[in-house]
């Protein structure tokens, strides 16, 4: 856990000094999508939905530093579904949840019209969460994980301080040793951001 914090930290503070030295617009916002897990987390976890907060500073015309906090939730596979019923009794299912807070660096691609695509890459913490209703009681188990993620979309400027937009993002965070796989997952999901201070 020292090492995850010590990497998270010194990622933080390359962020931070980036954002100190920037000199450009602050974009704030938020978004919301869907959530589709993959691989072997998708055993587990059915399609779910997520909610964030998002915010980026320019350096210049291409490239900015900024991060992520967001809320998102699964619930439980058909397969798993019918598993826990038939363990712990009618009724009974597994809830999947994670909440985010990630660092990115953004690239935007040059453009002569108001479209801007963009690809980004982040890390941060991510508190995963497992929990079981029964009848036979409710357990719950959580942990946090050094993750990842990467993706792109679209920003479509509207006004000269607000703007929204389209992203794919796909997080993975090694998990195994705790629920038995790594989570992955890729959520779609659409944005709307203003801007703090046209310079």
């Amino acid at each position: 856990m020292r090492f995850k914090a010590a990497i998270l930290g010194v990622t933080l503070v390359v962020f931070g000094a980036g954002v100190a030295n920037a000199a450009g617009t602050v974009w704030l916002g938020a978004n919301a999508g869907a959530g589709f897990p993959t691989g072997t987390y998708a055993d587990a976890a059915s399609t779910g939905w997520n909610l964030g907060l998002t915010g980026v500073r320019m350096v210049n015309d291409n490239w900015g530093i900024g991060a992520d906090v967001a809320y998102h939730a699964w619930g439980a596979s058909d397969e798993l579904k019918l598993a826990t019923e038939a363990l712990f009794g009618p009724g009974s299912e597994f809830h999947w949840s994670a909440i985010q807070a990630t660092g990115n660096a953004m690239y935007r691609f040059p453009t002569t019209s108001n479209a801007k695509p963009y690809a980004k890459v982040g890390v941060g913490l991510y508190d995963l969460s497992a929990k079981l209703t029964s009848p036979m009681g409710d357990e719950s188990t959580t942990k946090s994980k050094l993750g990842f993620n990467f993706g792109g979309g679209m920003h479509v400027m509207t006004t000269g301080n607000q703007m929204w937009g389209i992203n794919g993002t796909y997080h993975l965070i090694p998990a195994s040793e705790d629920f038995g796989a790594d989570w992955r997952a890729f959520s779609l999901g659409v944005s709307m951001m203003w801007g703090v201070n046209n310079r």
